[in-house]
């Protein structure tokens, strides 16, 4: 009789460690989504600001979107700085940052960045 007891009670404390590990599982799999999509949200933008004609143009693509299709709850900020590009200059690029923030902040905000030549 002690013996199904002992094994009750082990039994249950398994149980109970295996619904906290599947409550946190459930969580780290929500947030890798929410992270996922604001990636993709961020790529997708990347990807239209490098693709812009002429080169000029790139300023005129700094923007927050408080809404993106798509994307309940989700804002997107793009900002463009330049860097050389006067006559005397002999560089001439641009920094392009995008943020995403997930909906309430669930999973931050995620950045990429990348630089854009003349050409």
């Amino acid at each position: 009789m002690v013996e199904v007891i002992v094994a009750s009670v082990i039994l249950g404390a398994a149980l109970l460690a295996m619904a906290g590990f599947t409550v946190r599982y459930q969580q780290v799999d929500a947030k890798a989504r929410f992270v996922s999509k604001a990636q993709q949200a961020a790529n997708e933008r990347l990807e239209k600001v490098r693709s812009a004609q002429p080169y000029l143009s790139l300023d005129t693509m700094a923007t927050t979107e408080s809404t993106i299709s798509g994307l309940t709850g989700y804002s997107r900020q793009t900002l463009v700085t330049r860097v050389g590009g006067a006559a005397t200059d002999t560089v001439d690029y641009r920094i392009v940052t995008v943020r995403v923030t997930t909906p309430n902040g669930i999973a931050g905000t995620i950045s990429k960045t990348s630089i854009v030549g003349a050409f």
